[in-house]
């Protein structure tokens, strides 16, 4: 057990508490205005210690932009992309503000008013990605026994409003190939638009895809290699577990492609740059030949990367399930393809219905509602009453809780689709 002593000072008697930590080597603390505090202090520094829960002050006393930074250091499991971000994130939004601040004296609030105040000068998503550096960093000291919970837990965030996927049609899809294809020095590119809307490829997983990844036999496209941007350089990086992938090619594509590919070796990046050669950078083809394309078809706004989501929608029109998707796309789970695609799975409502009205068609499933008694026997006759007779004594049944007829819902949302179709 440790101790409480008095002792005076300028502004009256104060109390201090010595006791042992779990290394066995002897601490304080001053400062308590009375004696049942410092009791109360002592008590809760032995509970602490019997269930395993102590903290010890000093180690909290390294401050935030210091414990965040040695963090990062320990990140060698990152992409160098992704590593870059990560300290970026750190000195340029945390150190400012929150650098000087021990771990310990960092409180909910504060971390709260920090987050409230990086709305005034970031959009809602970028806020959340700061705040998830912050509490990532400061989960891994609580891990550590630093502090005894994380401030930056579950903080409250902007709403973030959700932006509108754009989806091509085949149509539109060639419409852009031949649109591409047709700008200065774009030659080769259409056929570039066509590999991103129907292998559904990531803008590193393309950029960074080679003759050797082409294969030609089994038809598909292997992802060994990307390519991402560290200090303004393309750099060769290997993705990870679940993007690595085989993805089936369509046998049109397969053609071009073999085509594209004569005279090249098999370590020559399938497409580059159509002025130095070397890799291609998104933002060099979109400025040259993608975003005039797309106006021309009648989609100003549209990425490369929504030819990703093109993918997905031409894939789930062509009756592709959400596992083929995942697979397809390098998802890491199918809940991130369910979260991501969602609307794209809709459909399936509609089909459903429909079966199920298929089939309880042809099994005459609630015939008996369905037909009008033909003869109804008289009870005063001393005839038997039947069920249906039994309901209209009650009362007739009101308009609104007679059922609608069978899954117009169904057909009606057919109609608004083949609408929706007939407009793009």
């Amino acid at each position: 057990m440790g101790s409480v002593t008095p002792y005076e000072t300028g502004g009256g008697r104060r109390y201090r508490v010595r006791y042992r930590k779990p290394d066995h080597s002897q601490t304080d603390k001053r400062g308590f205005r009375t004696k049942r505090e410092a009791e109360l202090f002592l008590a809760s520094v032995e509970v602490a210690k019997s269930t395993g829960r102590y903290i010890d002050p000093t180690r909290a006393r390294v401050t935030i932009g210091d414990w965040l930074n040695q963090w990062v250091a320990t990140r060698t499991d990152l992409r160098r992309s992704t590593f870059d971000r990560l300290e970026g994130v750190v000195r340029l939004h945390i150190d400012p503000t929150l650098g000087p601040i021990a771990l310990g004296d960092l409180t909910r609030f504060d971390a709260q008013t920090w987050a409230s105040k990086l709305s005034a000068t970031q959009s809602p998503g970028s806020v959340r990605k700061i705040v998830n550096v912050l509490s990532a960093g400061l989960q891994v000291a609580v891990d550590d026994g630093r502090i005894p919970a994380n401030p930056a837990s579950r903080l409250k965030m902007p709403r973030q409003s959700k932006r509108r996927k754009k989806f091509l049609t085949h149509q539109q899809v060639a419409e852009l190939a031949v649109a591409v294809d047709a700008k200065p020095a774009g030659e080769g590119y259409g056929l570039l638009v066509l590999v991103l809307a129907y292998t559904g490829l990531r803008w590193g997983e393309l950029a960074g895809l080679r003759v050797r990844d082409l294969d030609f036999v089994r038809g598909r496209l292997e992802v060994h290699t990307t390519m991402v941007e560290v200090d303004g350089y393309m750099e060769e990086s290997s993705p990870t577990d679940y993007e690595e992938r085989s993805i089936p090619v369509p046998e049109f594509i397969l053609e071009q492609l073999s085509i594209h590919a004569e005279g090249k070796s098999p370590a020559d990046h399938v497409f580059v740059s159509s002025k130095s050669g070397s890799v291609l950078r998104n933002r060099t083809f979109r400025r040259g030949w993608f975003n005039a394309a797309a106006e021309e078809i009648g989609v100003p706004g549209l990425t490369p990367h929504e030819l990703r989501h093109t993918c997905a929608s031409l894939a789930v029109s062509a009756g592709a399930n959400v596992k083929a998707l995942q697979r397809m796309l390098g998802h890491s789970s199918a809940k991130e393809t369910l979260d991501t695609y969602s609307d794209l799975f809709d459909e399936d409502l509609d089909s459903v219905a429909v079966a199920l009205n298929a089939t309880g068609a042809a099994l005459n499933v609630g015939k008996m509602w369905a037909k009008p008694v033909s003869a109804s026997l008289n009870h005063r006759n001393g005839e038997k009453k039947t069920g249906l007779d039994q309901l209209k004594e009650v009362g007739p049944l009101s308009e609104s809780n007679r059922r609608p007829p069978l899954y117009k819902s169904g057909a009606l949302a057919t109609e608004l689709r083949g609408q929706i179709t007939a407009c793009q």
